[in-house]
């Protein structure tokens, strides 16, 4: 006995017998043996009696049969029914979908997309007045502190960060310096690549780069650690258990990241300098001692404040935007990785314009 339904059309002339499963699988087998025959002659009629299964598309078929003029005989009783049924449809097609200019389709793409923004905007707005409230109201009543959870994800964010971080500084130190001394010694001022290097690394780069390697690391786990515990529920079993997740899950981090940003920029400052004596001595023949010796000279502590300062500000952000797309998880394995890679867009997008920011006030304010 064949497993796969068949159909089987014999008869010649005006009059053909349809045997087997006349359904949604042999409807194109069908369509192929009676096509042709249906639109020849004007008496010609289709024997159904040996029909053993039919379906709704096969009904639909033999509808349209009939519609051409073609007899259907031997009909039984079950399948009268249904063909009673579907041929009495007031079947219309589709209304043809109107084309829409392209100069039109851009218009609505853009204002869809300022749409976004604008729920985005707010999103972000109203969920980092939460944790802002929550952060605070935690600091002011230390008992709900989570020494913990907090020593935890400074371990994770900031002490085993430190190599790659470390890594990157000296990398990118390097880099300005190969660059500045090229630049500047047709003008015979490769000297000032240490100052280059150094206000460099001290206000812009080193910061920015450990902002930046935080976001992609620290704040794609955060987003990443919450989301799974989206999708196994045990977000709604804390509101169940009346413990807000906000202060478990999202203070802890905020605080934590707070804390080990700014000892990274530190770290990667120095790490930065470090690589610039050493392309100093490489490129330029000046000794540690040397290079030390003029940093005074070229940097000063307003410098490194300006680093400093702005590294707890991108802690913050990057923090929120990975807690806040980690609770919007909505429960599969797609909508986690998609999350995170939203979050890390949006850290790097935020930190970048922040930097952009801070460079335009500092210049007003002459710092």
């Amino acid at each position: 006995m064949s497993l796969h339904p068949t159909v089987v059309v014999t008869g010649d002339g005006d009059t053909r017998v349809v045997a087997g499963a006349l359904e949604i699988s042999t409807l194109a087998e069908a369509g192929s043996l009676l096509g042709a025959w249906s639109k020849k002659g004007s008496s010609r009629s289709l024997s159904i009696a040996r029909l053993d299964k039919l379906d709704t598309p096969g009904a639909m078929f033999l509808c349209g049969l009939r519609d051409k003029g073609v007899e259907l005989t031997g009909v039984r009783a079950e399948h009268q029914a249904l063909l009673d049924l579907i041929c009495g449809l007031d079947l219309k097609p589709l209304p043809k979908v109107q084309s829409i200019a392209r100069w039109r389709q851009l218009v609505i793409q853009i204002g869809k997309g300022a749409e976004d923004v604008r729920h985005e905007l707010l999103d972000i707005i109203t969920f980092l007045g939460r944790a802002a409230s929550w952060t605070v109201r935690a600091l002011i009543h230390p008992a709900g502190l989570r020494p913990a959870a907090i020593s935890r994800h400074i371990a994770e964010t900031g002490i085993q960060a430190l190599p790659i971080v470390g890594v990157m500084a000296v990398m990118i130190a390097i880099v300005i310096g190969y660059q500045g001394v090229a630049q500047l010694r047709p003008y015979g001022g490769e000297d000032l690549t240490i100052n280059l290097v150094a206000v460099s690394v001290l206000r812009e780069m080193g910061v920015l780069i450990t902002a930046i390697m935080v976001a992609g690391r620290s704040g794609s786990a955060f987003t990443a650690e919450i989301g799974v515990m989206q999708t196994r529920e045990e977000v709604d079993a804390l509101k169940v258990m009346g413990i807000e997740p906000m202060q478990v899950l999202v203070v802890p981090r905020v605080i934590a990241l707070v804390i080990t940003l700014p000892l990274l920029a530190l770290f990667a400052d120095i790490m930065g300098l470090i690589g610039g004596a050493a392309i100093a001595q490489f490129l330029l023949g000046v000794s540690p001692t040397q290079y030390l010796s003029r940093l005074p000279n070229v940097v000063s502590g307003g410098d490194l404040f300006v680093g400093l300062f702005k590294a707890p500000i991108f802690a913050f952000f990057i923090a929120i935007v990975g807690c806040m797309h980690g609770l919007r998880v909505s429960g599969s394995a797609e909508s986690v990785g998609r999350e995170t890679t939203q979050a890390v867009v949006k850290s790097i997008f935020l930190v970048i314009a922040l930097d952009a920011a801070f460079s335009v006030l500092f210049e007003r304010l002459g710092i």
